[in-house]
């Protein structure tokens, strides 16, 4: 019975599709021609090779051979000099040395006012350096004065100093503005009451 009907069924449904018009599917094959360009960049223009050159042959240079002036001459030995007979010589004579002058000291009374130098007779050239002692009890001042021997005048002032000094530098005379010639230059140390002891004075040169 089942079989029946599924056979009616069956039957049923290709009658069915008999009815409905089945489309044709038609396959048509249509050439197609593809055409490819390969494109090749030019060749490069052949450059031939410089033709070889080779070096030409090497030529040594010929020996040097000096001129004839050039050469030098055989030397020549020079002689043996004859020894010298030694000569007897008197007996030397001995020059004594010269001693020099005794170096003096200016006379000055009060040791604490002055001078060592210049000393007596000193010869003087541009700017000198006086050296001594000017410390007295009551100090205020010393100063340096100077008067010309040919001329025999008056004192003439030079420099002042308000710093007593003791054995060192007192200060320094400028001699190059004075004729040349005997001067006598001396230190006059003055206290606060304008009192002095006795100066000290020392005579000299002065040469340019």
């Amino acid at each position: 019975m089942r079989k029946a009907t599924l056979l009616i069924v069956l039957i049923m449904l290709m009658t069915a599709c008999q009815l409905r018009p089945t489309p044709e599917i038609v396959r048509v094959t249509v050439p197609v021609e593809v055409t490819v360009l390969v494109t090749q960049p030019p060749l490069p223009t052949y450059t031939p090779y410089p033709t070889y050159t080779p070096y030409p042959t090497y030529t040594p240079y010929p020996t040097y051979t000096p001129p004839a002036s050039t050469l030098y001459p055989t030397e020549t030995p020079i002689p043996a000099l004859p020894t010298p007979t030694p000569t007897l010589m008197g007996t030397p004579v001995v020059t004594p040395a010269l001693t020099p002058e005794p170096v003096v000291l200016p006379d000055c009374p009060n040791p604490r006012a002055r001078l060592t130098y210049p000393t007596v007779n000193a010869v003087l050239r541009e700017v000198v350096e006086i050296r001594g002692s000017a410390n007295i009890d009551n100090f205020d001042y010393y100063k340096f004065e100077m008067k010309g021997e040919i001329t025999a005048g008056e004192w003439a002032f030079i420099q002042r100093y308000e710093t007593p000094v003791t054995d060192g530098l007192l200060g320094v005379w400028d001699t190059s503005p004075l004729p040349a010639g005997a001067y006598t230059f001396r230190l006059v140390v003055v206290d606060k009451t304008g009192n002095y002891p006795k100066p000290c004075e020392v005579k000299v040169t002065i040469e340019h």
